[in-house]
């Protein structure tokens, strides 16, 4: 999960390779041999691709367009910013965004992607937990996937294939061999996808800069928007997107703020209703959180927002 040693910042990286070309032209003036093919393929950009998850499975209260509205927006915005096209797109929807349909599609990036390519997920879907009173802070919570019925407990739907522990999710993105990988996770409770989700385990790409962003802090319920067709972070970012020039840190930070900013009314209005039915309370004050060690947001250039169409 560290940096590599040969990495470095954007600027650094910008500035040697200006000293480099100079001392490729005096090179090539004096009959010097030019750079190697490993030197010029290092200062390569990587080719983005993009995986989208959206899953309402129908025993939940949402409505099942909500979470194909919310990939929608997402990707819609964020492939054009990341110039990745159909080709490097895809897309697991509700009934399309099974346990089973992940591992298939997991296998086939894992003979496709390289060390050319970042892998940019974004999932919105549910998060549970084991069935106990206490879970282990790094293995006790689960990626809830398609399923038609609600299964009767979680470790029937683990062992049963039906849903994905947070262990086994991040050692299935580490069989695919990205340069860097980007996780979005668009559900509650930031406590249970830190950064654990994707170090704390026995798989793991010790070097590979890897990032992490929660839709929403530890403990917190992820809103929906006002009128209950998207979620909240996913109109955020989709918005920051066609908003917001400069790098993935730039465009995740406006939607941050976004986010916690609308919650706070849509917040009120839900914990007066909840007083009505002395229903239990939830934290929903959502303040999304970004996990990145490496400064990968920071260094993911978006395309201008002039070059792709999407400025309102």
């Amino acid at each position: 999960m560290t940096r590599s040693a040969h990495r470095m910042p954007a600027r650094l990286r910008m500035l040697c390779s200006a000293a480099f070309g100079v001392f490729a032209l005096t090179g090539a003036l004096l009959g010097a041999a030019p750079f190697s093919d490993a030197t010029a393929q290092e200062e390569k950009a990587l080719r983005n691709h993009i995986v989208g998850i959206g899953n309402c499975p129908p025993w939940h209260p949402q409505a099942l367009e909500v979470c194909r509205n919310s990939l929608e927006k997402v990707v819609a915005a964020l492939g054009p910013r990341l110039d990745a096209g159909p080709d490097k797109t895809h897309l697991l929807i509700n009934e399309g965004a099974s346990a089973s349909a992940l591992k298939m599609k997991a296998t086939e990036l894992a003979n496709r992607l390289g060390p050319e390519d970042r892998l940019i997920i974004y999932a919105n879907l549910p998060l549970g937990q084991f069935d106990s009173d206490q879970p282990d802070a790094e293995n006790g919570y689960i990626l809830e996937f398609w399923a038609t019925e609600r299964p009767e407990t979680a470790a029937e739907a683990i062992g049963n294939g039906t849903w994905i522990s947070a262990p086994a999710f991040a050692a299935m993105l580490h069989t695919i061999p990205a340069a860097e990988v980007i996780l979005v996770l668009d559900t509650n409770n930031s406590y249970a996808v830190n950064m654990h989700l994707l170090d704390k385990h026995s798989v793991d790409h010790e070097e590979r800069p890897e990032a992490l962003i929660s839709s929403a802090g530890s403990g917190q319920t992820a809103n929906y928007s006002a009128d209950r067709t998207i979620s909240l972070f996913a109109k955020h970012l989709a918005l920051a997107l066609q908003e917001t020039d400069g790098t993935l840190q730039d465009v995740m930070t406006v939607a941050s703020g976004g986010t916690r900013q609308a919650a706070i009314p849509i917040c009120a209005a839900l914990k007066e209703h909840q007083g009505e039915d002395n229903g239990p309370s939830v934290d929903c004050q959502q303040v999304p959180e970004i996990h990145d060690p490496d400064a990968l947001l920071s260094e993911t250039m978006l395309i201008p927002l002039a070059e792709t169409g999407l400025s309102q």
